[in-house]
């Protein structure tokens, strides 16, 4: 049965329903290289209505939720204009901050513990600390793996020769071109890659992908029809992103535009039949990050875990995705939405989203919403439509 607006707001009155807030940070608490000046002051109004909050970025560099968590606090706090300097400081921790593969720790982590794995993404040393802190055991980047074997990317080797990659290919010298001892013991197989940020070369990772997909022992066999599909997971579908060049930069989905094209060419010049070629890239091709349902379910299970214990009485959730870009926050609100439309008959909670547009990044005047509940300046005006729409202000 749909519920009315007075069921709304009986909801209000005696303490069933549960509020929290989902923010973007780039073109929310960030324009660029700036960062808000209400920031803080926002953080802490929510703080004190008793409405809990965490940070969703498709970005992550790289970095663990910790050390993400304390450089978006030291700058947040640095700019920030209005705080009350008496307030407590609101929650800015790791528990509230997720990143683009911060869903992995929890949902893909335990599954492949010990099991090989192939990373992508940049710096290694840091990505390999992620995935380390994640539990993964038996990570192998891709910067090491065409390390390890000297023939899979020629131009590594022509870099290292001083001469043309063509000369290096060609070369009459076995060493350039024959398997070693090290090469062919190499049979253990890849369960999984995981694409957790922008490679620095897209070259090597993208040919140790290929080589991968085609066979989980790439180096033993260059296809392996009988092998399961190897997913690859990837963290961010953003095609493009915002640097301090004046205009859009490629960013890891086109990576992934890439890495499609790619692996499908060399299926047909592997002879693969090519009926075949879309649905081994649909069993292979795993997306995560705004705004697939596998993000937003996370993030509503974290909201949840951060909730008063009163909440757990409630039987209405609203959520509020609070972002600048149409296409991926307020579209994660919507088909949030529907998902739960769809489950609505299985006696769980009355759950929805509210999606808040700011314009002070991706989103003009003039732009279409997407089915945004509202659309405000910035932050300081989000946090007090929402407030004001619970009651809380």
């Amino acid at each position: 049965m749909k519920r009315s607006a007075a069921d709304a707001l009986e909801d209000k009155k005696d303490g069933k329903a549960f509020a929290a807030i989902a923010f973007d940070i780039d073109g929310v608490f960030k324009y660029g290289r700036h960062w808000s000046a209400d920031g803080l002051k926002a953080l802490q109004q929510c703080q004190k209505a008793g409405v809990p909050y965490v940070f969703v970025t498709n970005g992550g560099g790289g970095l663990t939720e910790a050390t993400y968590a304390a450089q978006f606090k030291e700058k947040v706090t640095s700019v920030a204009e209005g705080a009350d300097p008496a307030a407590p400081a609101p929650p800015i921790n790791e528990n509230c901050m997720l990143l683009s593969y911060s869903p992995w720790k929890e949902n893909l982590a335990p599954k492949l513990k010990n099991k090989r794995v192939l990373l992508i993404g940049d710096p290694k040393e840091k990505v390999l600390n992620v995935a380390a802190s994640y539990g993964l055991t038996r990570v192998t980047h891709y910067e090491d793996y065409a390390t390890m074997h000297a023939t899979i990317n020629p131009f590594r080797q022509a870099r290292k020769a001083g001469t043309s990659h063509t000369a290096v290919a060609n070369s009459a010298d076995a060493s350039f071109n024959a398997l070693s001892e090290k090469d062919l013991a190499d049979d253990d197989p890849f369960c999984a890659i995981l694409v957790m940020c922008d490679p620095y070369s897209w070259f090597e990772a993208l040919q140790v992908c290929v080589d991968v997909l085609c066979s989980p022992r790439p180096i033993q066999l260059e296809f392996d029809p009988a092998a399961p599909p190897v997913p690859v997971h990837f963290s961010n579908p953003d095609v493009l992103w915002k640097t301090q060049h004046p205009f859009a930069r490629f960013g890891q989905g086109a990576f992934k535009i890439a890495l499609r094209a790619l692996y499908v060419t060399r299926l047909r010049h592997l002879r693969v039949p090519e009926e075949t070629h879309d649905e081994r890239v649909a069993a292979s091709f795993k997306q995560w990050g705004k705004p697939t349902d596998f993000t937003f379910r996370f993030v509503e299970a974290r909201l949840r875990s951060l909730a008063p214990s009163e909440s757990d009485a409630s039987t209405v959730e609203r959520f509020y995705m609070v972002g600048d870009n149409p296409a991926s926050d307020m579209e994660g609100a919507r088909r949030a939405n529907i998902f739960h439309k769809a489950n609505a008959e299985d006696g769980g909670k009355n759950t929805s989203w509210n999606g808040v547009l700011v314009k002070t990044g991706v989103y003009k005047d003039g732009d279409e919403s997407n089915l945004a509940s509202v659309v405000v300046e910035g932050v300081a005006e989000a946090v007090d439509w929402i407030l004001k729409k619970e009651g809380k202000a």
